[in-house]
């Protein structure tokens, strides 16, 4: 068990160097994240709206149709009302020709009601092309510094992950089951040492009895009060009773 402790404190030094690391990228990762995901659901609503525009513009010309037809029926009816015979045929022919001034009228009514919807919808896009401009650009900001960040720091992390590595390959998995459960919990600190009789990271009083248990290293033992596996290492002491 002696070694088994002694290699998680080497595994929590490894992770809290990693935490280090991914604390001085700052809110840049999260941040990257965030502008692709509004560029994104930004660039959907340009699609839709561009496709509802050619829709709307498919369908006046659909109605710009029917109605060059209609247009030319009532020219022939016109015409026909010259060649009638007796009042029954002028009746049926005045009632196309009133059918098909309504249909007429209400296809031009249509039609301007597209037109107003498809220049609204062109305003719309305009403004959220110019907002995805911004956001292109601000995404490409972001993104040269995270790699700067990440190209300052990228070997330092690699040869701190193969360190870690190797330290899995020997670690008992169920302590490392509750060591990393531990980790995830207490915001990456899973490991607290036994410092002037006390928890280092909540400072909580441990007693002497179980303090001398601790020291011998034998078995894992966790702070009642935050939950960190609680460990001895020598110079830890010291600089506790130092401070």
């Amino acid at each position: 068990m002696r070694q088994a402790l002694q290699t998680l404190i080497e595994l929590a030094q490894i992770d809290e160097e990693l935490l280090v690391l991914e604390l001085s990228r700052g809110d840049l990762p999260k941040r990257v994240e965030q502008l692709k995901t509004e560029l994104q659901r930004q660039q959907e609503k340009s699609d839709a709206l561009h496709a509802s525009v050619e829709t709307s513009q498919q369908q006046k010309r659909l109605q710009e149709g029917e109605l060059a037809e209609l247009k030319e029926k009532l020219k022939k009816y016109q015409q026909q009302l010259f060649q009638v015979k007796n009042n029954k045929e002028y009746d049926a022919i005045t009632l196309e020709i009133e059918q098909a001034e309504s249909n007429a009228e209400t296809l031009e009514f249509n039609n301007l009601e597209l037109d107003e919807r498809i220049e609204a919808s062109k305003v719309q896009l305009q403004s959220l092309q110019e907002e995805l401009e911004h956001r292109r650009q601000e995404l490409a900001v972001g993104e040269e510094q995270l790699h700067k960040v990440l190209s300052r720091t990228a070997e330092q992390e690699a040869l701190l992950k193969q360190k870690r590595q190797r330290f899995l390959n020997v670690l008992n998995v169920q302590i490392y089951s509750q060591y990393e459960r531990i980790r995830r919990g207490r915001g990456g600190s899973a490991v607290a040492y036994l410092a002037n009789g006390a928890c280092s990271a909540c400072s909580s009083r441990i007693p002497p009895q179980r303090g001398m248990e601790i020291r011998m290293m034998n078995h894992l033992y966790v702070c009642e009060v935050c939950g960190r596996i609680l460990v001895w290492v020598p110079d830890k002491e010291v600089a506790g009773q130092e401070k």
